[in-house]
C-alpha cells in the first residue's frame, strides 16, 4: 500500500487542468462540476487502497460528476423565460433573509442573484431573461457577489 500525499497537494498540483477539462465536458457549469468532484473525491480520499494514478482516480472523478450533472440537466426540463416577470424580493421583507441580506445592492445585481440563487436559472436561461450573453449574465452574478462580500467583510 502507497501513502497517499496530503489532498490539497493533488488539488494545487492537478486543479488547473481539471477545471478544463471540466470546462469541455460541461462548458458554463464547470466551476460548479469540480467542486462536486473535488468534495467527491475528498470524502472517499481516505478510503483509497491505492495511492497509485491518483491523476487518473481526480479525472474519473470529475468525469463522474459531470455525467450526473448533466443527466440532472436533461432531466429537468428548461423553462422558456421570454416575457416572464422577474421575481422581485423586497429587501425590506423581515422574513426574507436573502431579501434582506441583497437589500443593500443596486438593482441590477440583486436581479442577477434573485435569477441565478432564487430562480435557478442557468447562465444560458439568465442572458436570455435579461437579453445579454451568458457569458454577461455570468460576470454581473460574479459582480453582484464580489460587492455583497464586500459590504459584508
Amino acid at each position: 500500500m502507497s501513502s497517499l500525499p496530503p489532498f490539497w497537494l493533488l488539488v494545487e498540483q492537478h486543479g488547473d487542468e481539471l477545471m478544463r477539462y471540466a470546462r469541455r465536458l460541461t462548458g458554463e457549469d464547470a466551476e460548479d462540476v469540480l467542486q462536486e468532484a473535488l468534495l467527491r473525491a475528498l470524502r472517499s480520499y481516505p478510503k483509497l487502497r491505492n495511492g497509485n494514478h491518483l491523476r487518473a482516480w481526480l479525472f474519473r472523478v470529475t468525469t463522474t460528476v459531470a455525467w450526473d450533472h448533466s443527466a440532472r440537466r436533461r432531466r429537468r426540463p428548461e423553462v422558456l423565460t421570454d416575457n416572464l416577470p422577474v421575481k422581485t424580493i423586497d429587501p425590506h421583507h423581515g422574513d426574507d433573509e436573502f431579501g434582506s441580506l441583497i437589500g443593500q445592492l443596486p438593482p441590477g445585481a440583486r436581479t442577477a442573484l434573485t435569477l441565478r440563487y432564487v430562480e435557478d436559472l442557468t447562465y444560458e436561461s439568465m442572458g436570455t431573461r435579461l437579453g445579454c450573453s451568458p457569458e454577461a449574465a455570468r460576470q454581473r452574478v460574479s459582480t453582484a457577489v464580489r460587492s455583497l462580500r464586500r459590504r459584508l467583510v
